[in-house]
């Protein structure tokens, strides 16, 4: 039997970089944000990026990635992915603090997020080779394959700085507004499972619970309870894959109480009945 689900990869410790080498059947992650730049590069498959910030040029929303092709996630860029069938991507994610260390005023840097109108470009194409050669370098982890690795990434880096980068003034107070919701999706994150409370969301944020909501949904994209729903059904959805237990036990196990919203909320992600994505989790 053949199942998909992330196949995770531990980075090296002393790698700078964090990287991932995954597969996925029908998988969706719910709005999330991180310090790390990102980069996602599809190896097969197509994989759905979801943006809900919107304030410049270099901002894109529900792009569909294709194989071959990499999509780049700015730092505190709220973000979502979805597959709808089989995506095996390679993950990096760039932290921070080395960005800072060689990008002055990094922290108001927006790098171009997605590359459609680069292809057949000198430069596109060599960002694109350079992707391939870190994910072949790092799988196969030949002796020294950090020093090689890093000669790759920090090129494709300077690439991007260089040519694909610009300044947003705005970027401190976006950054700020987001901020104040990491406690709250940690809270979810930890409590997704048991009966969550909007005011203990709000106190965390340090906000009335009315204004809270809205600054929820503006920056999320969707509204606090559809979130904390769709973090559970990504809990679900991975169990239904992963396991036979039934879908009742599964569903009280990650804190669902109603059927025939999940039903909804479901078909609506993935296309087709938690009974039919078992059917087809055999799939190769």
């Amino acid at each position: 039997m053949q199942q998909y689900t992330h196949e995770y990869i531990k980075s090296i410790p002393h790698l700078p970089v964090y990287c991932l080498l995954y597969e996925t059947y029908r998988q969706m992650s719910p709005s999330h944000w991180h310090d790390h730049l990102e980069i996602i590069y599809v190896l097969e498959g197509e994989l759905q990026i979801s943006s809900n910030e919107n304030t410049d040029i270099y901002a894109n929303d529900g792009h569909i990635l294709h194989k071959d092709e990499f999509y780049i996630i700015n730092s505190s860029k709220i973000h979502s992915t979805n597959s709808k069938g089989m995506v095996k991507a390679f993950l990096i994610q760039v932290p921070y603090m080395y960005l800072d260390n060689y990008i002055e005023d990094y922290g108001h840097v927006r790098f171009l997020e997605c590359y459609d109108g680069e292809k057949n470009t000198k430069k596109y194409d060599r960002m694109k080779a350079l992707l391939k050669a870190i994910t072949r370098i790092y799988c196969k982890k030949d002796k020294g394959y950090e020093l090689r690795l890093m000669a790759k990434m920090n090129e494709f880096l300077y690439i991007l700085y260089t040519s694909y980068s610009h300044i947003n003034a705005n970027m401190e107070k976006e950054s700020k507004q987001i901020a104040r919701l990491k406690g709250v999706l940690q809270y979810v994150a930890q409590s997704y499972q048991e009966q969550i409370s909007l005011k203990t969301a709000a106190d965390i944020a340090s906000l009335n619970q009315e204004y809270f909501c809205r600054m929820f949904k503006r920056c999320m994209g969707v509204t606090f309870l559809e979130y904390i729903n769709l973090v559970r059904i990504d809990h679900i959805h991975e169990e239904l894959l992963v396991t036979d237990d039934s879908i009742t036990d599964i569903l009280e196990r990650n804190g669902f109480t109603n059927y025939k919203v999940f039903s909804r909320m479901f078909k609506a992600q993935f296309g087709m009945t938690p009974r039919e994505l078992r059917r087809l989790r055999h799939y190769s």
